[in-house]
């Protein structure tokens, strides 16, 4: 199954294929095909988010701009968790010490150029370690992927269905007003692409199990406010 971008091409075109209007005049490049493949990952991502853990060394003050957190996207990704010092207690077999975002102990903060993670109860030294769990976009390129190999599949098909909504925008957009044979023929390949796209966007889910996704109980859990309970600051994963 596919594993690199070029691997998750075959796979897309293995399935296309099989569709006339996919085919010959109308078979589309690899720009198309790449373009599809990054709008899945990204739906797929806000349904099943990569989970990604970082420590961030304290430095006896409250704020900590987000953008220390290597992975973090801005208006994609949320915090999850803050484990408050960390290394001092797994040595020593201590329960973890959760901040809660609900109990005021962190608060999402900007301010104009800077993102941040606010503590205003705690003014961690240079000793202590938060362990940060936060949720970000899957990545794909042509050497290396962190999709779950169990999910390859799904995004195939949530691809193929992205690809055929593209296509099903622009045959539409192409139709002028009656105009006999060519009107006819545009308006029949939209409906097709408008089929496939369909067709597989159902495939997606029942591939995913049709379960709710961790993205959408995450945006739950995490209502992520400024610290002036102001608009969202990021999307919230709507599994959608």
């Amino acid at each position: 199954m596919a594993t690199t971008l070029e691997t998750l091409r075959s796979e897309m075109r293995n399935i296309t294929g099989t569709f006339p209007f996919f085919t010959g005049e109308n078979e589309v490049g690899d720009n198309a095909v790449d373009q599809a493949i990054a709008q899945a990952i990204t739906i797929y991502s806000r349904d099943f988010p990569r989970i990604v853990v970082e420590s961030e060394i304290g430095d006896s003050g409250k704020y900590y701009p987000l953008t220390n957190l290597a992975s973090w996207e801005n208006d994609f990704s949320t915090i999850l968790s803050i484990d408050y010092d960390a290394s001092s207690r797994i040595g020593s077999d201590e329960r973890p010490q959760f901040l809660s975002e609900d109990n005021g102990d962190w608060k999402y903060y900007r301010d104009a150029s800077t993102r941040y993670f606010y503590l205003p109860n705690h003014a961690p030294s240079a000793s202590t370690t938060l362990l940060i769990t936060y949720s970000t976009r899957h990545t794909l390129d042509s050497t290396t992927s962190t999709l779950p190999s169990q999910h390859e599949k799904a995004v195939v098909f949530l691809a193929v269905s992205e690809l055929a909504s593209t296509l099903q925008f622009h045959a539409e957009k192409s139709i002028d007003p009656p105009a006999g044979a060519s009107y006819i023929s545009m308006r029949n390949k939209g409906s097709g692409f408008r089929t496939v796209g369909d067709h597989f966007r159902e495939k997606y889910v029942r591939e995913l199990g049709g379960a709710e996704t961790v993205g959408a109980s995450a945006s739950r859990e995490f209502d992520q406010r400024y610290v002036t309970g102001d608009n969202y600051m990021f999307h919230s994963f709507s599994g959608t």
